[in-house]
This record gives structure tokens, C-alpha cells and sequence, in this order.
């Protein structure tokens, strides 16, 4: 289980690059664990521990997607700004689902069994 200092860490690490926190992704801790610390941020439950950050391009916008458990892992997509959000959404749902994936077969259980 993450905590919001474990949290805060990998945020002041990633604002030092001028990424931007966007979502918290939490399997077990509730949502009110980073809450109080992070007013702004949706808080979603998921079967992964994970940090969406995001960046503005010059016509696109980079999304991140951290991993907070075992060792540092990322993937990345950049999106055209003038994507509708619904869509956005899909393809960001779409790239925590391929984390899932990769976090099953890498240790070779569900990670939210964890």
C-alpha cells in the first residue's frame, strides 16, 4: 500500500520538470488518505498504485503514468490538446490497462492482489 509522503515525493520529483499531478491511482488506501494532502487531484480507485502526470507541448499534451510499487516504471502518451476529454480519457483508461498487464506478467500475479 502507498502513502501520501511516498506520494509527495515522486510529485516534487516530477514538478521539478515541469510535470503537472493530474490523478492519483490507489488499490487499497482510501481515497481520503490523500485527499487532505492533495485537495485538487482526482483520487481513483484502481487495481494499480499510479500517478498521472501530465505536460503541454507546443500542439499536444504529454501524459505519464508512474507506477508507485516495486521498482520505477513508466509509460507515457502524448495526446493532441484538441482531443475531446472523453476520448482522452479512453486512451489514458487504455494505457493503466497495459500497465496492468505488463505489472501481471512481470510478477506473475494480480497487483491488486498486493
Amino acid at each position: 500500500m502507498i502513502d501520501a509522503p511516498a506520494v509527495d515525493a515522486v510529485v516534487e520529483q516530477y514538478s521539478k520538470h515541469g510535470w503537472t499531478l493530474r490523478r492519483i491511482l490507489v488499490t487499497k488506501a482510501p481515497p481520503e488518505t490523500f485527499s487532505s494532502k492533495f485537495p485538487n487531484i482526482e483520487i481513483q480507485p484502481s487495481d494499480i498504485d499510479a500517478i498521472w502526470f501530465s505536460r503541454i507541448n507546443r500542439n499536444s499534451e504529454t501524459w505519464e503514468l508512474r507506477r508507485l510499487t516495486g521498482a520505477p516504471f513508466a509509460l507515457v502518451r502524448s495526446i493532441d490538446r484538441g482531443l475531446f476529454s472523453h476520448d482522452r480519457d479512453e486512451l489514458l483508461h487504455d494505457l493503466e490497462l497495459k500497465m496492468s498487464k505488463t505489472l501481471q506478467r512481470s510478477d506473475g500475479e494480480n497487483p491488486s492482489e498486493k
